[in-house]
């Protein structure tokens, strides 16, 4: 494990130039925000999952994941989304005591970046004995919170949330996700043409990723509410990982590799969905925004410790 110590920055630094490239781009106006809009929808929409199609296609899906693998997980999730929620609800000068600001806000303080940033990471340390892995949280994690999320608006606003939760299924990453399983489980055959194709477009799929994650930091300055970012991105960078490690090592026993998957997933940045989120409810978009930003910059610190741990 020691050579893998020595190789965390070489892991890291590709992903964070390739981020502040995307920055540049978009900072200097090389690219209008048309442009990156267009090949936000291309990574997203085609690129990406493309990529996750074609791995869970071939994954090795023999491998049992037993229940403590998602619990030591989720029950963090679960912990730091209702801490960061109540503390929201009841400590907030503005929207306090509202349960949709309230919802936003405890998305953007446990909703992990998984594919983007944990993705390329794991795959980089452990390559395909990782990818089950990934995929299993990357499955649900959207989909549960997400879901949880519009309920808990739902009781605000007085919408149906049964459309938002349609629409949660009908992203595409769990579409490719769980297509793929499907297609793996019964053994159907893609042929060359598609698979070759699929492979070509999921090549780009992680640098597009990063240089879009990049290129939307600019898009979001630092301004107000700096105090709830701060315990925003304190309970998603520091209190979710440690919560998930304790509860991976000490009340599971996971094996490494899975201990080691779950905990970074955990550490990544909070994803730029949650921002979308807040954005479609007109709650906390400043604040959602911002903790993008403020845990993206910080994560490289966090991740780095983590993996110098872990390894």
């Amino acid at each position: 494990m020691p050579e893998l110590k020595m190789n965390i920055i070489e892991i890291i630094s590709p992903l964070i130039f390739i981020a502040c490239l995307g920055f540049m781009c978009a900072k200097t106006k090389w690219l209008s925000k048309n442009q990156l809009d267009g090949i936000s929808k291309l990574t997203f929409n085609l690129c990406i999952p493309a990529f996750l199609f074609s791995k869970m296609v071939t994954a090795k899906l023999v491998q049992n994941i037993e229940l403590s693998f998602f619990l030591a997980f989720y029950l963090p999730v679960i912990t730091c989304y209702f801490i960061a929620g109540l503390s929201n609800y009841f400590f907030h000068h503005k929207p306090k005591k509202n349960y949709q600001a309230s919802a936003v806000f405890a998305l953007s303080s446990s909703y992990s970046n998984t594919v983007i940033i944990g993705l390329p990471i794991l795959f980089s340390l452990y390559g395909e004995q990782a990818m089950l892995l990934i995929f299993a949280i990357v499955t649900f994690h959207s989909a549960m919170l997400f879901t949880l999320t519009s309920a808990l608006a739902a009781k605000e606003n007085k919408t149906s949330w049964k459309k938002t939760l349609a629409n949660t299924f009908k992203n595409p990453l769990l579409i490719s996700i769980l297509g793929g399983a499907l297609f793996n489980l019964f053994n159907i055959p893609l042929g060359t043409m598609v698979n070759q194709s699929l492979l070509l477009l999921g090549k780009p799929a992680i640098a597009l990723a990063l240089f879009v994650l990049g290129a939307s930091l600019s898009f979001y300055p630092l301004k107000s509410e700096m105090k709830f970012v701060s315990l925003s991105s304190t309970i998603k960078l520091i209190l979710l990982p440690s919560l998930v490690y304790t509860s991976g090592y000490y009340l599971f026993n996971l094996d490494s590799i899975q201990l080691n998957t779950l905990v970074i997933l955990s550490a990544c940045p909070t994803g730029v969905n949650a921002y979308l989120i807040a954005r479609n409810f007109h709650s906390h978009e400043q604040t959602a925004a911002s903790t993008v930003v403020v845990t993206t910059l910080l994560s490289v610190f966090s991740l780095s410790f983590w993996l110098w741990w872990l390894t």
